[in-house]
């Protein structure tokens, strides 16, 4: 598992940007075809009940449905779909931090498009050319989310002297012979499973620190990039 917090952390800033570009994006789409907008609305009038005249109902969509119905669940789901990234890092597809987020981001895409917060559009010229910048904004949320997500946390790997006889557990989970990722500056559990008389110490490098090298189980510390091995 990866970082959790350092994903929605990630995912905030990449949601604060997709919620605005995709929310800007559809307010100037509608305003360039705003002609076939009002003419679309003046023979659906149902649409907007509460207003009187199609402008009138071309302002709301643009001011309140966009912010309200596309720009902030949109927001939402960049916030949720960055923790995911984080939180399931070492089981998405792929190798780097890119790669695995466009694999994320297609999640996104798909969960925008069929609960309908992409954009609020006409049938036709207007919805593909919304969905197109839906996935051209994807993909820049992703290389956003990817970015911060790297600079929020840092690579362990977690090596053993006897594999077969002793596992490394993180968090109780066995991550010998695993890079794995995690937040800055987070400290976590360790332990050293298997034949207690073969334990010896912990051996660390990099940005690790353990809280007592001498003990099967204690807690280490992330700081940096590092190796941290049980001999």
């Amino acid at each position: 598992m990866g970082s959790g917090l350092a994903g929605a952390k990630a995912g905030i800033l990449g949601g604060i940007f997709l919620g605005a570009a995709i929310g800007i994006s559809n307010i100037v789409l509608l305003e360039v075809f705003s002609s076939d907008v009002l003419q679309f609305l003046a023979g659906n009038s149902s649409l907007c009940p509460n207003t009187v005249t199609p402008q009138d109902c071309f302002s709301t969509t643009l001011y309140v449905s966009i912010p309200t119905y596309v720009m902030f669940p949109v927001a939402v789901f960049g916030v949720i779909f960055g923790g995911l990234f984080g939180a399931y890092f070492e089981y998405l597809p792929g190798v780097g931090y890119r790669i695995r987020a466009l694999s994320i981001g297609l999640g996104l895409l798909v969960s925008i498009l069929f609960f309908g917060v992409g954009g609020e559009t006409l049938p036709g010229t207007t919805r593909a050319v919304m969905s197109a910048l839906d996935l051209v904004l994807v993909v820049a949320y992703t290389l956003i989310v990817s970015r911060f997500y790297r600079k929020f946390t840092r690579e362990v790997e977690f090596g053993s002297a006897r594999p077969k006889e002793l596992k490394v557990l993180v968090d109780g989970r066995n991550s010998t012979g695993r890079m794995k990722t995690f937040a800055l500056n987070s400290t976590h559990k360790v332990r050293a499973e298997g034949d207690g008389r073969g334990f010896k110490e912990w051996l660390v490098s990099g940005g690790v620190s353990v809280e007592d090298t001498k003990s099967f189980e204690t807690t280490f510390k992330v700081e940096g990039n590092g190796l941290l091995k049980v001999s």
